[in-house]
């Protein structure tokens, strides 16, 4: 078999059901290979090989292991650069299989040649630039188990064209050992008695403790482990822009979102705490915001499955190293071993919580609807279970502090890149990998501009992906610091763009409609529902800076 075949055949023995990608003239051999397959594993071709990358990244979120994109050389490689860094910094294991020119030629300025392993060194877990049947046979055995091992992230396997198109004996012995198991298993490790030990002693001692979720907590299925410790502790319980829905918004425990757009609630716990446990949170800036974590005498306890985030930003005095739900049930087993039950907890004033409030703002012109009764009516119209999507910008926040996610449902969105235009793409994937689920995808004008193409995927393979698009006429994120920091000189931010966006949906073949009221939006979301259809909807509004 040629190379080609052998990736296929690699990936349906490992599972994979579903790749995206588009095609071009160095995978050729792929797409042969694809096609011949295609009973076995479906390949969904996108818009743009961006929308690829967020596709495989929304798939891996939602199946819970990982996702595969496809690209040819030159652009269609350089295309995925923006998904690789995304999945890299949100911690979401990718393949990304990309083709080159044969061998003979790379170096030499060849048409749609890039050295694409060099550009996303900085992104990726590992990169293969494979040039021979040996490399690509050890490049497949490794890719799945890098991306899924330890923290997830992306890998990138590079094949030059001949590679994909010439024979080799070495991959029928591939494939034969992967029929007969004999593939190297992943041991995990268990947290480090001493380093539970250490943590558990301080939080013996501490009398305000406060728990910090973040995405590595809601990936590893923490909540549960949260809940309990909470409750042995008497901590109250916040989350990370990722560790959004680790914990039921109804948990007793739960004060809600730090960070940018942090409910009060959560900031005063910050404030008045002597020790704050984090879990699978990354303290980057946008979380952390001006938090000092350690003043006051505060204690910090980080845990963390990756070692290289121990330590990095803000100096702990105590750390696990270690997955986090295990690590957490660690902790919960040495404290009842050391009599540590059922604290009583905080003082209700400080963990009283703020509710939905959104702060005064101007009287609503006719036609705009206030954010909390958006986010209302659409979980009302939803149902349970659901998948919700965002882009970034002021729209991000608001889904954030006030759509009330749940355990059971899944969240999408660019939280440490902060990618405009990844929410349509990744609502698709995971609506392809979940199809009895609704997905929802919450976005502003200008983000919805962005990746607007990948209207047509979602028009040709019928995915009922329901978008709401907050329309303000602003890039609000950048428009507010324009405000506050450029004394209102707004370049560049306002959008005077007189786009009509049913219109433009229907260009698709696709239901758009604008609504004016709550109650509008909420029958719009029912209706889509029901038929389970894809249906754009657009909502005018005011978001205001956070």
């Amino acid at each position: 078999m040629n190379g080609a075949e052998y990736i296929v055949r690699e990936l349906i023995l490992s599972g994979t059901r579903t790749v995206f990608g588009y095609p071009g003239g160095t995978v050729v051999a792929l797409y042969d290979a694809l096609y011949r397959h295609r009973r076995e594993i479906r390949h969904i071709r996108t818009a743009a090989e961006q929308g690829a990358a967020f596709a495989a990244d929304g798939y891996a979120r939602a199946t819970g292991r990982f996702g595969v994109c496809i690209a040819t050389s030159g652009p269609g490689a350089t295309n995925l650069v923006t998904g690789i860094a995304n999945a890299f910094m949100d911690s979401v294991p990718l393949i990304c299989i990309t083709g080159n020119v044969d061998h003979h030629l790379i170096g030499t300025d060849s048409f749609q040649e890039v050295d694409i392993v060099g550009m996303t060194l900085g992104v990726t877990k590992h990169s293969w630039a494979v040039r021979s049947p040996e490399l690509l046979v050890r490049a497949m055995k490794n890719a799945p188990r890098l991306a899924d091992c330890g923290r997830p992230g992306p890998v990138l396997i590079d094949v030059a064209r001949d590679v994909l198109e010439g024979e080799s004996a070495l991959y029928d012995e591939a494939i034969n050992a992967a029929r007969s198991g004999d593939n190297a298993a992943t041991a995990s490790s268990d947290p480090v008695p001493s380093q539970v030990e250490e943590a558990g002693m301080l939080l013996n001692a501490s009398r305000r403790p406060l728990i910090i979720c973040g995405g590595g907590a809601h990936r590893s299925g923490a909540g549960p482990a949260i809940s309990k410790l909470a409750k042995q502790l008497g901590a109250p319980v916040c989350a990370t822009l990722m560790g959004l829905g680790t914990l039921a918004s109804d948990d007793p425990s739960y004060l809600g979102l730090v960070g940018a757009m942090a409910s009060p609630a959560a900031l005063r716990a910050l404030k008045e705490c002597d020790l704050i446990l984090t879990a699978g949170a990354r303290f980057s800036n946008r979380s952390a915001g001006s938090v000092d974590f350690t003043g006051g005498g505060k204690k910090l306890i980080q845990i963390d499955s990756d070692s290289a985030e121990i330590n990095k930003i803000v100096r702990s005095d105590a750390y696990i190293e270690a997955d986090a739900r295990e690590a957490l049930e660690a902790l919960s087993v040495w404290l009842r071993a050391h009599e540590v039950e059922d604290r009583r907890p905080w003082p209700d004033e400080a963990r009283a919580s703020d509710g939905a409030a959104i702060d005064s703002r101007p009287p609503l012109k006719r036609g705009y609807i206030d954010p909390a009764e958006i986010f209302g009516a659409v979980r009302r119209a939803a149902g349970k279970s659901v998948i919700v999507a965002t882009d970034v910008g002021l729209h991000q926040l608001y889904t954030a502090r006030y759509f009330p996610l749940e355990p059971e449902d899944l969240f999408l969105t660019s939280g440490g890149l902060g990618t405009m235009g990844y929410g349509l793409g990744a609502a698709l994937g995971a609506q392809l990998a979940e199809p009895d689920r609704t997905a929802i995808l919450f976005t502003g004008d200008g983000s919805f501009m962005m990746n607007m193409n990948e209207l047509v995927t979602a028009a040709e393979h019928k995915l009922p992906v329901i978008i709401v698009v907050l329309k303000n006429g602003q890039l609000g994120m950048v428009h507010e610091l324009q405000r506050k920091e450029c004394g209102r000189r707004y370049s560049a931010t306002v959008l005077r763009q007189n786009v009509s966006i049913p219109k433009l949906a229907g260009a698709f073949g696709l239901k758009g409609v604008r609504v004016h009221s709550a109650e509008e939006l909420g029958a719009a979301v029912r209706e889509a529902v029901a038929a389970k259809t894809a249906a754009v909807i657009e909502v005018r509004t005011y978001l205001k800076g956070c």
